[in-house]
């Protein structure tokens, strides 16, 4: 526990019971927080409805997955704006983690959801108590645009068969295309689909922008981001009154009444096994996601975000999504930004959103069940199509050959392989990159430039050298990756010119040491020495003399190590 006493934070205990009891909670913070519950509620009815289904999951189960989940992070995180529940991309994990376990719709299935949520609650928990957070570094730019491009697409398919009919089986895209069965289209459902999709990519489009801005002022922003839920009423009212569901247009049907049951899902320890590293990842790939937006938000307002209690938080409304029958959510970017928009002020918004999303599972609960799914497979073909990022993986290529083709390959492998393996590809790739340009640090020898005392590679500019000496200077890092080709290039230096009297490193790009690196500087010198050669290092920062010194680098002629590069070379241009 005294890890986790460490860990300040904003929460709904510390950050808005303290304004309470201070008296600072008055009726304008309220006021914002009320209006953005409202708006966020209004969202995210129809989002989490439609993300269950993402999921393979009874619609029900993604209004469960916004009540105490909501609250749960409410009471540990740290974010006023943060908006959690279910999210496009970890109801896609969810499935495919849970498809080869147990049949969609089956109750094993929804209790394979629960222990998933409570696994991943389980890994939040232990990397915000660890301040394990740096390991979504793993995470490189080109891997998630590659990764949430070719997941955004798997959706973006997926929506065909509840938006027309048309059959298809779930799985990669191969798999997909293969099953496909345009003998299943249904008119009416496509008919509707595609209606609500045009209208919903319309009213993004500049034309809608123009005119709602127009017809509704200043709400006009509001009017499109609510737009979504007033489809989805206009469909349900239509669907109810002309009994449309008797031509076999798919609907949401009955959901149950009240409030969700709690109970703990069952801990069987071979699933666990199985279960643990898609767990992982969807905590990865929503700790990332989550954090990116409670900061940013946070910034914006100036308010202090704690990545620590956020992983706390995410647990918290994970291991709450894990017994009150939900399954495994995160921070959702466009509910957040609504949220902040509409004037979330503390995270008593997010615990109100909660309050009244259960008011409407008490009291419209009848109402919907006449929602038409391919309205609901409009809302998430239209959202989701803005996380595809085609046009910024092309420019990776341009930009940066290896980056671009790493940002490809783990799109193309989430496509046609697997969504986790494809991720993980990636990583991989992303890592032994990373590794490659480590083990071969840029290295360059250096002159003076006349009249300054500044230092440039000599192939570069025109520069001034000694005749005798050297200036290697090193840009990374000296580590057992690359301490043998550091070691190379300097015996290389030094053989390629007999006149050399004195060689010097200079380590202004050098940050830091390992003991692989230290015993290669400890071994040059010696080499040298033997060859009547003097070794220096120059411009060492504090950290690496640190290093140095704890090695014992140099500890017989500390000297050695001490100087600036121009001290030393107007030094030895001296002698």
């Amino acid at each position: 526990m005294s890890a986790l006493k460490k860990i300040q934070g904003n929460d709904l205990i510390q950050g808005v019971l303290k304004l309470v009891v201070t008296g600072k909670y008055g009726k304008t913070l309220l006021i914002s927080d009320v209006n953005a519950a409202i708006i966020v509620t209004l969202m995210l009815i129809p989002q989490s409805l439609a993300y269950a289904l993402v999921a393979g999951l009874p619609a029900e189960a993604g209004l469960y997955a916004s009540i105490l989940p909501l609250i749960a992070y409410a009471l540990f995180g740290t974010s006023a704006a943060l908006a959690v529940g279910p999210v496009a991309i970890v109801s896609l994990l969810t499935a495919n983690t849970l498809m080869p376990f147990a049949d969609i719709g089956s109750a094993e299935y929804t209790e394979l959801a629960l222990l998933l949520a409570a696994m991943v609650g389980f890994f939040y928990f232990i990397m915000g108590v660890f301040r394990l957070g740096f390991i979504t570094q793993l995470l490189s730019y080109p891997v998630m645009k590659g990764f949430i491009t070719a997941s955004s697409l798997l959706i973006i398919i997926g929506q065909i068969k509840p938006l027309t009919g048309i059959y298809m089986s779930r799985g990669n895209l191969i798999e997909r295309l293969h099953t496909l069965d345009i003998s299943t289209l249904h008119i009416e459902s496509t008919v509707m689909g595609l209606i609500a999709m045009a209208i919903l990519f319309w009213a993004r489009s500049k034309a809608g922008i123009s005119v709602t801005n127009k017809l509704f002022g200043k709400f006009g922003t509001l009017s499109r981001r609510l737009l979504p839920m007033i489809l989805i009423l206009l469909a349900a009212l239509l669907t109810g009154l002309l009994d449309l569901s008797s031509t076999g247009l798919a609907t949401v049907g009955a959901l149950p009444k009240g409030l969700p049951s709690l109970h703990l899902p069952e801990f069987d320890m071979a699933l666990i096994r199985q279960l643990a590293l898609p767990a992982f990842i969807i905590t990865l790939i929503g700790m990332t996601e989550s954090i990116a937006v409670a900061q940013t938000l946070g910034a914006a307002k100036r308010q202090r975000i704690s990545a620590n209690r956020e992983l706390l938080g995410l647990g918290a409304a994970n291991i709450a999504a894990g017994f009150s029958g939900g399954f495994p959510v995160t921070g959702g970017m466009a509910r957040s930004v609504v949220n902040a928009d509409a004037g979330a002020e503390t995270p008593l918004a997010g615990a109100l959103t909660a309050i009244f999303l259960s008011l409407g599972i008490l009291f419209l609960t009848p109402w919907l069940a006449y929602i038409p799914i391919p309205v609901l497979a409009a809302t998430i073909i239209v959202a989701v199509s803005q996380l595809l990022e085609f046009p910024s993986m092309a420019n990776l290529v341009r930009m940066n050959r290896l980056d671009g083709a790493i940002s490809w390959i783990t799109a193309i492998l989430v496509l046609i392989w697997e969504v986790e393996a494809g991720l993980m590809v990636g990583v991989a790739l992303s890592i032994l990159v990373m590794l490659a340009n480590h083990r071969s640090p840029f290295m360059a020898v250096v002159g003076l430039l006349p009249s300054t005392e500044r230092f440039k590679n000599v192939n570069h500019a025109d520069t001034e050298t000694l005749p005798n000496s050297v200036f290697l200077r090193i840009d990374e890092s000296l580590t057992f990756l690359n301490s043998g080709v550091v070691e190379q290039e300097v015996l290389k230096q030094v053989a390629s010119n007999e006149a050399i009297k004195n060689f010097v490193v200079v380590a202004a790009g050098i940050h830091s040491i390992d003991a692989s690196g230290a015993n290669m500087l400890k071994r040059i010198h010696q080499e040298l020495a033997g060859a009547q050669v003097e070794m220096y290092i120059t411009d060492v920062k504090v950290p690496l003399a640190k290093k140095l010194e704890a090695f014992h680098v140099f500890s017989s002629a500390p000297e050695k190590r001490s100087l600036s590069t121009i001290e030393l070379y107007r030094q030895l241009q001296a002698e």
